[in-house]
């Protein structure tokens, strides 16, 4: 699990570093997914403690559902904006933001298939009340 916090920080670090690249001209919103990707990062490589991983994989799950939810939030205002003006046009400065989403959203459900596997082992292992 601490292996994936590292990737998925990369990546969102990674899509905003082709943001940068893509046009000349700076937006904030090009900065965003490395605002979410940088704690990621960092949250995976103090999660390859054993000791601090599930606190570290459960922070690193609220920034990608902070992440996802805010470029979802960030996705609709923009895109409705587009649909009153009736232009079909994609705003370059929207396909970070997509981007973020997404693997935001892949983290978080990896992180929630992760913990649910980790809960079901620690169960497995106790001993049920009733046994003697």
């Amino acid at each position: 699990m601490a292996r994936l916090g590292i990737i998925f920080g990369l990546l969102l670090i990674g899509i905003s570093m082709a943001a940068m690249l893509q046009t000349p001209q700076k937006a904030p919103s090009q900065f965003y997914s490395m605002m979410f990707g940088i704690p990621t990062f960092f949250c995976g490589i103090v999660a390859l403690n054993p000791h601090r991983r599930r606190n570290a994989m459960l922070i690193a799950g609220l920034i990608a559902a902070v992440g996802c939810t805010a470029g979802a939030a960030w996705i609709f205002l923009n895109l409705s904006k587009s649909q009153l003006t009736k232009t079909a046009n994609l705003d370059p400065s929207l396909l970070p933001i997509i981007g973020m989403t997404v693997v935001c959203g892949l983290f978080l459900c990896c992180c929630g298939f992760a913990l649910k596997r980790l809960k079901e082992r620690t169960q497995s292992r106790r001993p049920s009340p009733n046994s003697p």
